[in-house]
């Protein structure tokens, strides 16, 4: 669900229609407790409209949370009279991205809506709302059960290199998968393959680091597609040492790739040296 389109009356979340605005971390949602057959999640919401509490409290309005999986085409909508859900998820009914969309929407007819702290446009004005009308949305929410969190750090968890179609003459990047493909030319696989897992650092600063860094910078077209490699990007994204990096800036993401693959250039010219040294002592010897 995508709610980020005008509607014919103010709801809190929707651009600066209603104060106070929503702060970061109005919704916090922890990784799952996980059983072995079930994903338990604990999502708690905050908001500060006061008007809009007094209509919860009153039993006119509720707390909603729409859970949705493209994969396995679930969709459940939980409700609650507080701002805490306790949502349980059985591992058979999900599989890859888990959205999380909660909302507050009035329980039935509301005549007469208004409140105290809309935008000064709409003061004067006060609107007949029907049950399942929206209050307040919050922003979105979400959970990949693929991502291997353990794994995150490594670059094979989300990427993988292939053997490209046949007519295909050039390596490229292909982000309509759930992993990063980087999809080489018939000859050149073959030689990759050879090669094998012999020189790890060169194929990191290399064929990785340019497939990552095409990544990140279409990293904004894919946050919502539920691709593996857009939410375990997104997952590292939101670590604190990120936050203040710009997508939209090339050169900041040449330096966001780098740091995630933990500076490849010095490891690739450190694995050089070692080659070199080695070749040396052959020589000598």
């Amino acid at each position: 669900m995508k709610y980020n389109v005008s509607l014919p009356y103010p709801v809190l979340g929707i651009y600066d229609d209603v104060y106070p605005l929503l702060k970061e971390g109005c919704i916090q949602m922890a990784d799952p407790v996980k059983t072995e057959t079930d994903y338990r999640f604990n999502i708690k919401l905050n908001q500060g409209n006061k008007d809009i509490t007094r209509l919860v409290e009153e039993g006119k309005a509720l707390y909603a949370c729409e859970v949705t999986c493209k994969k396995t085409f679930m969709r459940l909508c939980f409700k609650s009279a507080t701002p805490e859900f306790e949502i349980t998820l059985g591992r058979k009914d999900v599989n890859g991205r888990i959205d999380f969309q909660c909302f507050i929407a009035v329980t039935g007819q509301l005549l007469g809506y208004t409140n105290k702290d809309f935008h000064e446009d709409y003061h004067g004005f006060s609107f007949d709302l029907e049950a399942g009308d929206l209050l307040a949305v919050f922003p979105l929410a979400w959970w990949n059960t693929n991502i291997k969190f353990d794994k995150l750090y490594a670059a094979g968890s989300f990427m993988q290199i292939i053997e490209a179609a046949d007519g295909i003459e050039l390596t490229w990047f292909n982000l309509d998968n759930d992993r990063i493909l980087i999809e080489m030319p018939h000859d050149l696989f073959i030689q990759y393959q050879r090669i094998g897992n012999a020189f790890p650092e060169i194929i990191h600063s290399s064929l990785v680091h340019n497939a990552l860094v095409y990544a990140l910078s279409n990293l904004s077209d894919y946050k919502d597609s539920g691709k593996l490699w857009a939410d375990s990007l997104m997952a590292r994204m939101a670590e604190p040492q990120f936050s203040t990096y710009d997508l939209t800036d090339m050169n900041q993401v040449y330096r966001v790739a780098d740091m995630l693959l933990k500076d490849p250039y010095k490891r690739m010219l450190d694995s050089l040296e070692r080659i070199a040294n080695s070749q040396t002592e052959e020589q000598e010897d």
